[in-house]
């Protein structure tokens, strides 16, 4: 026998065992990210505004052990985990910008200690990144890994409903109704593009279950901002697929009418003197967004206090109740007179952002997930993409999308811990530059159309 034939059987033995090892690492740590941001550490938890204050040693705990086991990862996977970095070099860079916050914070040792949260958990979703080779493997592992989620949080609120249900909707593991329907909203535009691409029987049977198991989750949250943003997002990848199977006559049309939409909520804003909350008026029975305006205009406020680099990371909300920024307000509005502690959040993620870390931030964080949102979507439509990654790229451009939509009434544009904010972090990771996928095939779908 050929010495250097076993020498090269036993090396290749090694490096199959360490494969391995490394594919299970990364399947691990996907799945702790996953089981940390949607069943949490405290499920039913509904933390005082101390607690959340100090934090929670046990996230804080496992936040290091995924750190630990990413590092891991990200070694074993470096080439990709260095691509990842160089393509998404200003999310490091937004990342250390709230680091260095704790220079001018209010508040340091809050922002220090949510800063670095911020920091592990985006290490984390760099080494889950890293590792993903096949994109339909990562897709079903979301899917179901949500799904998984949503059957849990059912599962609680039928044995636990005095804690998963409040008086206005189905709140399951978590603190409020909008962040379970917020989880629902994901799992369902995951599905659905996943079940675009489900073949066998088994997989339509097992994905139309969990849709519908997310579906209920959905409703009987009752939150009206995610079941709106639901529907709006499926509709608008459907129109996508009929956009890129009807050629560019359809996308011409469907422009034309966009263009004309927009053009009639101009004149009614030049009919009623550029007064929003007329117009408001006409499609909604609640201009003040449930209060939302209040709150808004008191967040805004507080802004333009520290207009250029905010009152640092974490800063804000949740430093204890004799530092409530609400303390500041006279008594007299819902506002001043709600119970301090209880509102942790401006209800609209750009001013958040703009609240923690500037103005100049936030719209360099507001780019980066625009630019995420146009690469997915390109990667989606391309004649190169394979059907299985159009799919994939079609639901993180559908939830970037959403995102976006979303902050405009929640906050969740950089803000470590929350299940939306976690997810997008992972997905930015996963968008392709635009300069490594090839544009849309625009002439084959003239000539298709022409025929």
């Amino acid at each position: 026998m050929n010495p250097s034939a076993v020498g090269d059987t036993g090396l290749q033995a090694a490096t199959g065992v360490r494969s391995t090892l490394l594919a299970m690492a990364h399947s691990l740590l996907f799945a702790g990210y996953l089981g940390m941001t949607f069943i949490g550490t405290r499920p039913f938890g509904d933390l005082s505004p101390a607690e959340r204050a100090s934090g929670s040693p046990l996230e804080r705990l496992v936040a290091f052990a995924l750190f630990g086991l990413s590092l891991v990862v990200i070694y074993g996977y470096r080439e990709a985990a260095l691509q990842r970095i160089r393509s998404n070099l200003l999310l490091y860079l937004i990342v250390g910008f709230c680091q260095i916050s704790v220079l001018w914070s209010d508040y340091p040792d809050l922002t220090l200690r949510r800063a670095v949260l911020l920091s592990l958990l985006t290490v984390i979703a760099t080494g889950i990144a890293a590792g993903i080779t096949d994109l339909r493997k990562f897709h079903s592992f979301l899917f179901f890994g949500l799904s998984a989620a949503v059957l849990v949080n059912l599962a609680g609120t039928a044995l636990w409903p005095a804690q998963a249900i409040s008086d206005i909707g189905v709140k399951g593991l978590y603190t409020q109704k909008n962040v379970a329907g917020s989880v629902a909203m994901m799992t369902l535009i995951v599905g659905v593009a996943w079940m675009a691409r489900a073949r066998t029987p088994i997989a339509i049977t097992l994905g139309s279950a969990a849709l519908l198991l997310a579906a209920l989750f959905l409703f009987v949250s009752r939150s009206k901002t995610s079941i709106g943003l639901t529907a709006l997002a499926l509709a608008v990848g459907a129109l996508f697929v009929v956009v890129q199977y009807a050629g560019h006559r359809f996308a011409i049309l469907v422009a034309s009418a966009a263009l004309l939409l927009l053009m009639g909520v101009l004149c009614l804003l030049i009919y009623y003197d550029f007064d929003t909350d007329q117009l408001f008026g006409l499609v909604l029975s609640d201009t003040s967004f449930s209060g939302r305006d209040e709150l808004w205009s008191f967040a805004w406020k507080s802004a333009m206090q520290r207009e250029w680099l905010g009152h640092g990371y974490g800063a804000f909300w949740d430093v204890g109740n004799a530092n409530d920024p609400l303390t500041k307000l006279e008594p007299g509005t819902w506002l001043g007179d709600v119970e301090k502690g209880i509102i942790n959040q401006a209800h609209n993620g750009y001013l958040e952002l703009w609240l923690h870390i500037g103005l100049p931030a936030t719209i360099a964080a507001v780019i980066y997930i625009l630019v995420a949102l146009a690469r997915a979507t390109i990667a989606a439509v391309s004649s190169a993409t394979t059907p299985d990654d159009k799919s994939a790229f079609a639901a993180i451009a559908l939830l970037l999308f959403t995102f976006l939509l979303h902050n405009l009434t929640e906050a969740s544009l950089f803000i470590r811990g929350i299940q939306f904010f976690n997810l997008v972090l992972l997905l930015v990771l996963l968008a392709p530059r635009v300069g490594s996928m090839p544009m849309p095939d625009t002439r084959a779908a003239f000539e298709l159309s022409s025929r």
